[in-house]
């Protein structure tokens, strides 16, 4: 079932998005005169097909819904036989701001699809944490200042705070920059101002969840049992036999009590096999498990692939965030540049091996988070969506020949050289964009298999 959710998931994010991108070119084309010939969601083989009636572009849906594309008269193609009349409304004869403004509404309008789809978000209920600390590490940046159990959150550089992770993307991206982060404080009902340095904080294998760890971003909760509320597929915890309901009471003879018990002793662990004592309908029992490592942090993590069961959230702990309609189109906007701002900063430390390449996700990933956000509930799923519509439009900007950044980039080559480039600059183009574009496929595939492999 979590195959075909993530297929289905999948499936639907593509087609969607790949839609909504070619919209953008399709739209801007015919708004400044160019004929298009073909609207196509997908390669292949055509699996439907119609003609429309304006200007007779034909629309299909073809097999492999990878991609798509809009084919415009002449384009790539000023030298094709065609009429005057047609010749003024073929791509090639435009004049280069229209061009490069059809170029870039594919990237645009997956910007603004994702600010819609945060509006939409913006606009739903939701519950959040309270911005109130619980145990806060000592060795964490807030936990170093002092920063413990009760105390409230009420500002992050001036600004007011609801609820406690209402900043963290605003706060990642200060991170990566090294800016430092001042932290208003309410402890024993006095203000207290903190301020983070940041440039020290290791970035490489830095993600959303190890800087809530590294900061000291920890909420108040309730304390969670050891009971397994889920097992994941083809997990170390699946293989020994464990399931749902499972109350895990020691690890090595260690009694275990509590969730944070339980991960104390497993994540540490060294991918070592590890003998688990549990209780199944009252009855004692124990396994073996060898948990394996997840690479991608420093040092690796021991996971045997478990959920806790016991509700974390109480209405003392939490709060409900309730937007109008202006506070929710300032979500909207504000968290689609935010996530671009983070996505272009990750990539440029990437290439500058500043952050771990491993966080090049694939298809076999994206597939994977698009089932189980699917499964969560409607807002997790359209979050997603959000979320890849923004590096759809990111990864489509870059100067990568046979990207719409590429394009781009020709296109001002042609600008600043006051004539078309050759035939055979093109082509060399072409050739380096998909050296380009295989690299980055492959890394992408590598980082999916490596995961799963580990």
């Amino acid at each position: 079932m979590s195959f075909l959710y993530s297929v289905i998931g999948f499936l639907i994010a593509i087609s969607v998005l790949v839609a909504v991108h070619e919209f953008g070119h399709f739209w801007v084309a015919r708004k400044l005169g160019v004929k298009v010939l073909k609207f196509s969601i997908g390669f292949g083989k055509p699996l439907f097909s119609w003609t429309g009636k304006i200007d007779q572009t034909e629309y299909r849906i073809a097999a492999i819904p990878l991609g798509g594309f809009v084919q415009m008269l002449g384009e790539n193609d000023p030298d094709q036989d065609m009429s005057p009349a047609e010749r003024s409304r073929s791509f090639d004869a435009q004049p280069i701001w229209k061009r490069s403004a059809i170029a870039v509404a594919g990237p645009a309008i997956n910007f603004l699809f994702a600010a819609l789809l945060f509006i939409v978000l913006g606009l739903s209920p939701e519950t959040q944490f309270a911005p109130k600390f619980g145990d806060v590490p000592e060795a964490s940046e807030l936990g170093k200042l002092g920063v413990g159990p009760n105390d409230v959150l009420v500002a992050v550089d001036g600004r007011p705070v609801e609820h406690l992770g209402e900043y963290n993307l605003y706060v990642f991206n200060k991170v990566l920059k090294g800016e430092a982060i001042l932290f208003s404080v309410v402890r024993d009902g006095e203000l207290v101002e903190l301020t983070v340095t940041t440039e020290n904080i290791p970035l490489y294998n830095i993600s959303p969840a190890t800087m809530i760890g590294q900061l000291g971003l920890y909420p108040k909760i309730a304390p969670a049992t050891s009971e397994l509320g889920m097992i994941v597929e083809d997990s170390p915890a699946q293989a020994a036999g464990l399931m749902a309901g499972d109350r895990i009471t020691a690890i090595d003879g260690t009694p275990v009590n509590t969730w944070r018990e339980l991960t104390a002793l497993i994540i540490p662990s060294g991918g070592r096999a590890l003998e688990i004592e549990f209780v199944r309908d009252q009855a004692s029992m124990f396994t073996i498990v060898t948990p394996r490592l997840d690479q991608s942090t420093d040092p690796p993590r021991a996971l045997i692939g478990v959920g806790r069961s016991t509700e974390i959230t109480n209405l003392e702990n939490t709060v409900v965030v309730q937007r109008n309609v202006v506070d929710a189109f300032i979500f909207g906007v504000e968290q689609t540049w935010l996530i671009s701002e983070l996505t272009v900063r990750m990539l440029g430390k990437m290439i500058s091996l500043q952050v771990s390449p491993k966080n090049v996700n694939g298809p076999i990933t994206i597939a994977d988070v698009a089932g189980q956000t699917i499964q969560i509930d409607w807002q997790a799923y359209l979050h997603f969506l959000a979320v890849i519509s923004i590096s759809l439009g990111i990864m489509n900007l870059l100067p990568i020949p046979m990207l719409d950044g590429g394009h781009l980039m020709m296109f001002a080559v042609e600008a600043v050289a006051g004539r078309r480039a050759s035939e055979i600059f093109y082509g060399v183009g072409q050739r380096i964009g998909i050296v380009l574009l295989v690299g980055l496929m492959s890394l992408a595939f590598y980082n999916d298999i490596f995961r799963i492999l580990n």
